[in-house]
């Protein structure tokens, strides 16, 4: 499971419209398909997904403020917004701090894999909850 941060709603719906996720620098070569999601989205969302397919190179502009040519496959099955979206975000921040500690901002920003045991914390979260 990878955690990642998108700081607009916008940014998202392109991702999420595109089935793609990209960054300016190559960091997704170790991210696997099969693996999960998570999309903190402002403060208000989340998104919980799966990596669909292999990273890839693409020149393709989809966002309207930068290229992002560095991408993946994904693929979100669940997201919530608004009151929900804010009330999921702040427990799987509880959680991730328990779990990992509070500076699991590292997680976002160099996109680490989530160790096992987190990840099962963060399944079963999702596992509980009645909607999204």
């Amino acid at each position: 499971m990878r955690l990642m941060k998108s700081k607009r709603w916008q940014s998202f719906e392109v991702a999420r419209d595109n089935n793609v996720w990209a960054n300016n620098k190559k960091r997704f070569s170790k991210w696997e398909v099969g693996e999960k999601v998570i999309m903190l989205i402002e403060e208000d969302g989340v998104a919980l997904g799966e990596i669909t397919g292999l990273p890839l190179y693409s020149e393709e502009v989809l966002w309207e403020d930068d290229l992002y040519p560095w991408r993946i496959p994904i693929s979100f099955e669940l997201i919530a917004k608004g009151e929900e979206g804010e009330a999921i975000q702040r427990r799987l921040k509880e959680i991730i701090k328990e779990g990992y500690g509070p500076n699991y901002g590292i997680l976002i920003l160099f996109g680490i894999k989530i160790p096992e045991l987190l990840e099962n914390d963060i399944l079963e979260f999702f596992s509980n909850k009645q909607s999204l």
